[in-house]
């Protein structure tokens, strides 16, 4: 059971990073401002369907309960998000983004108690 927790909590870590990529990189590279990066974010949708796909197989094995899967991918997308966003845009993590960070994180270890 350990096992399929970390790998759901791993799997949903590369796919919210993924999801980044895919829906800002037009924010942060050149390359990727014009329409015609539009089809490789696209084909990025394929991966990024089977992590979640795979989040949500191991995640219900793992609790019994889809409820728990879908708030602990909640909560690591707003662990995710901020993070990379102040890393590549430079956004400021204010005490609003700062709690809602701390919110998540008590999230995903209510679900994993």
């Amino acid at each position: 059971m350990i096992k399929h927790i970390i790998l759901t909590l791993l799997f949903f870590l590369l796919a919210n990073v993924l999801v980044w990529y895919q829906l800002n990189s037009q924010l942060v590279w050149d390359w990727a401002k014009s329409s015609n990066s539009m089809w490789l974010m696209a084909l990025l949708g394929i991966p990024i369907s089977l992590l979640f796909w795979w989040c949500t197989k191991i995640g219900y094995a793992a609790f019994g309960s889809l409820w728990q899967v879908r708030i602990l991918g909640f909560a690591m997308s707003m662990l995710t998000f901020p993070i990379m966003t102040w890393i590549y845009l430079g956004e400021a993590i204010t005490l609003k983004t700062f709690v809602s960070i701390a919110l998540a994180v008590i999230i995903i270890i209510l679900q994993l108690l």
